[in-house]
């Protein structure tokens, strides 16, 4: 057999079985680009806390403030959630906080499903003030917590955050969810 008989033997897909596989192609294409685009497309609501720093203001050994960023890094604005968390004790109405951390000298207990759920004296800005709650997307917030010197003294219901413990603090979201961030105790 030579290659010029092979040529001639070798018939052509016929136009309606090219088009069959055409039409696959192009799903298959389509459904692949789809799932790659689409996701990019849906809004993201993602939260990130940076810049953690814990001071001792009073000098005894543990840390009673804490400042942090609460950047929205996601592609949809959010609410932090102040119908939950903390109470802000030393504010009017005693407002919650929308933040948790855990107990210093327990780590896998919240502090709001302890007795110390009035364990926060005040934050800056305070619960009320639109720049503490609401992100939009690309926006932060950077708060700082003043933890209640009676919560603070040594108790099983204190924080006591020494040096080097580890905390861990939860932010409540509008939507239902929770961010929590761990972060060790440097002061």
């Amino acid at each position: 057999m030579t290659t010029k008989y092979m040529l001639k033997r070798r018939k052509a897909v016929s136009t309606v079985v090219a088009a069959v596989l055409l039409i696959a192609i192009t799903v298959v294409a389509v459904a692949i680009v789809w799932t790659m685009v689409l996701p990019m497309l849906t809004p993201k609501t993602k939260i990130d806390i940076t810049d953690v720093v814990f001071e001792d203001t009073d000098d005894n050994g543990y840390a009673d403030k804490v400042t942090f960023t609460i950047q929205n890094t996601g592609t949809e604005s959010l609410r932090i959630n102040t119908d939950e968390g903390l109470y802000a004790y030393d504010l009017s109405g005693r407002p919650r906080t929308g933040l948790d951390f855990t107990q210093g000298n327990r780590p896998s207990s919240w502090l709001s499903s302890a007795v110390s759920i009035y364990a926060i004296s005040k934050t800056d800005p305070e619960p009320s003030s639109t720049s503490y709650y609401s992100l939009d997307a690309g926006t932060s917030v950077r708060i700082t917590v003043i933890i209640r010197s009676q919560y603070d003294n040594g108790s099983n219901t204190g924080t006591r955050w020494s040096d080097n413990a580890s905390v861990k603090i939860k932010v409540y979201l509008s939507d239902g969810t929770e961010f929590v961030k761990s972060v060790t105790v440097d002061i």
